[in-house]
């Protein structure tokens, strides 16, 4: 259940920071993602590798999950959404500058618990 919960944290990160093509291009290329957690029941951190493409994530997890997803990455760089599974909500806030990211999450539903994310562009 918490492999899940961390599974669909980091989906979340990601499907916000799929949101807005133009926003997205200079952030195409492979990232590493790690979510972390910092309070409640979660409590293992989780690493990621996707691939952003034309302002589009590609990610098995996130393929996988129907989600609602609301808010995006900006052209700023700035990630700020929630998402939605079932009744489960994910809050995602942060940024990406260049090639690296980081910010905040916090899960309310069933299992409630925050924690940050980082991210780091691969070259």
């Amino acid at each position: 259940m918490l492999r899940l919960l961390a599974g669909l944290s980091l989906a979340a990160i990601l499907a916000l920071i799929s949101h807005g093509v133009m926003a997205q291009q200079q952030f195409d290329g492979q990232w590493s993602v790690e979510a972390i957690p910092e309070k409640g029941a979660c409590k293992k951190a989780h690493r990621y590798v996707v691939a952003i493409e034309n302002g589009i994530v590609r990610n098995s997890v996130s393929r996988k999950m129907r989600v609602n997803i609301k808010g995006g990455l900006e052209a700023s760089g700035r990630v700020r959404g929630s998402i939605q599974r079932n009744k489960t909500r994910i809050d995602v806030t942060g940024s990406l500058l260049g090639s690296s990211g980081s910010g905040n999450w916090a899960i309310a539903g069933r299992v409630t618990c925050s924690g940050r994310w980082d991210a780091e562009k691969r070259s």
